[in-house]
């Protein structure tokens, strides 16, 4: 991620679906990709129906001997209820020759974690493992209850194929697991009345590789408590609209919108591409970054695309909530401190030497302030005062308030080795004042 400009967390969905006669309504929760291993990856479909969780692993040890450094997958961004059910097929997708395994090596695996605390915690999964499968997959139970451990693993082999049916269903008190709507393990006392959910998968050793996708996944209505996004009553103080189409080549490259104050607070929201990052694993998202008191914090939200998109961000003053709209629907409320009078960029970023950007914006739209003495803008947009390593900001129709269309190019040039927009400000940005009494 990089650092944020002052001039300047998955998600994606996972369908909860309930069915009534001639209907299907559907409700939302969230799920965020990451890896703890440099060669495993993880991805969401659109939806979030499907985890892909795969790789060759590169971190040293065996697992159960260190750290929990040996695989990726995705998580809920919201956390369970105190009861549901949750559906997911678990198949393996490593297939080189035509022939699917859920890896290749001393051992993989592929489960789904439901993690409440420290000590109540229970994955299943199917596990390839020299120790209790050395021949093939078996079942396996991994957790404890209130601290003791649970579970086990069944005979090694005792399961073949290469796609099976999980289905999950927890309460407060405790968990079970039906697989391929045949057998039943538990309930296994494992308190659950807030757990996260993950679908992962693991490899045993360096070189080791593990490939499962789980599809198929559902909630029943009310497994996931999902924070809708609240929108403050009366008017914003701002709104500032823009469409954006993020551009650009190698390891990381953003478009954004941005307001500010002079006093080390701004909120940005756009779309961020970055091949480093363990969330979105070099795929467009939508993505909020803020800072108050100097502070930077930032959340990636869900998949976006390199077309137009309509982006908007509104601030109420008084409950001091930004929220960010994709197309007109709101995607994130945030909180945010700002302290008028306000400035607002259009940014374009890349991430390091030889990256490149070419972003386009416009036209702009800001409403902003109390008539008569601070409301609307002041002057026209600066593009000269605000270009950095290469990176330069054009407004492109002469607008020189709204209206105003813009490009931000170039290929970053002048980091010093190993520098990138982590400790730097990489940009180009076009700024412009908020009116304030005359100025």
């Amino acid at each position: 991620m990089k650092i944020i400009r002052l001039f300047t967390f998955i998600s994606v969905i996972a369908i909860i679906f309930a069915l009534t006669p001639g209907r299907t309504f559907a409700a939302s929760a969230q799920l965020s990709p990451y890896s703890w291993d440099p060669g495993l990856y993880a991805t969401t479909s659109t939806y979030g129906s499907t985890v892909h969780a795969w790789g060759m692993r590169k971190n040293p040890g065996a697992w159960g001997t260190g750290p929990v450094n040996y695989q990726s997958g995705a998580t809920t961004t919201y956390r369970g209820s105190s009861s549901g059910t949750l559906s997911v097929d678990l198949n393996g997708t490593y297939c080189p020759n035509g022939n699917c395994a859920y890896g290749s090596g001393t051992g993989y695996k592929g489960l789904v974690q439901f993690w409440n605390d420290p000590k109540n915690y229970i994955a299943f999964g199917l596990i390839h493992d020299p120790g209790v499968s050395p021949n093939g997959i078996t079942i396996m139970v991994e957790g404890a209850a209130n601290g003791v451990p649970v579970g086990g693993y069944w005979p090694g082999g005792a399961i073949t194929g290469t796609s099976h049916h999980f289905q999950i269903t927890w309460t407060s008190t405790g968990i079970s697991v039906t697989i391929d709507n045949q057998v039943t393990l538990g309930v296994y006392p494992v308190a659950e009345n807030n757990p996260s959910i993950s679908f992962l998968a693991a490899a045993r050793e360096p070189g080791d590789i593990c490939d499962t996708t789980f599809t198929g996944i559902s909630f029943t209505p009310g497994s996931i408590v999902s924070n809708p996004v609240v929108i403050p009553q009366g008017n914003p103080y701002f709104t500032y609209s823009d469409t954006i189409t993020e551009s650009g080549s190698g390891t990381g490259y953003s478009a954004y919108i941005n307001a500010h104050d002079a006093y080390n607070n701004a909120i940005s929201v756009g779309i961020q591409t970055d091949s480093t990052s363990a969330s979105s694993h070099g795929q467009p998202y939508y993505t909020w970054e803020r800072v108050q008191n100097g502070q930077f914090t930032y959340e990636y939200l869900s998949p976006a695309s390199n077309n137009p998109t309509n982006v908007e961000l509104a601030w109420w003053a008084g409950s001091n909530t930004a929220v960010f709209y994709v197309n007109g629907t709101p995607i994130a409320d945030i909180t945010v401190n700002l302290s008028p009078r306000l400035f607002f960029n259009v940014e374009g970023n890349a991430r390091q030497n030889g990256d490149s950007v070419n972003d386009t914006f416009g036209p702009v739209q800001i409403n902003v302030g109390d008539c008569p003495s601070t409301c609307q803008l002041n002057g026209s947009w600066n593009t000269s005062s605000f270009n950095y390593y290469g990176l330069s900001a054009i407004n492109t129709n002469g607008d020189t308030q709204n209206g105003a269309t813009f490009t931000i190019q170039g290929t970053v040039s002048g980091l010093a080795s190993g520098e990138n927009w982590n400790s730097n400000e990489v940009a180009g940005i076009g700024m412009i004042a908020q009116y304030w009494y005359g100025q």
